[in-house]
């Protein structure tokens, strides 16, 4: 029986995947958050802002824990 190949050791793929994830949640909570909003009967445009802000502050706080794991 023949072993599969070890995975790339440089991590490239490991890092490029974690920031897709990253991204990926934060358009996850920023869609979350702005149909929130918009039960809350948030006018459209406040509820723009609050889905904008939960995306920018959610994947910037994944890519720093990313960063400060390496």
């Amino acid at each position: 029986m023949s072993q599969p190949p070890p995975p790339p050791s440089n991590g490239l793929a490991n890092r490029v995947l974690l920031v897709v994830i990253a991204v990926l949640l934060g358009v996850l909570t920023g869609f979350i958050a702005g149909v929130i909003a918009m039960a809350l009967d948030a006018p459209i445009f406040d509820a723009t802002k609050w889905a904008g802000a939960t995306f920018i502050a959610v994947t910037m706080l994944l890519l720093k824990i990313r960063e400060l794991l390496q």
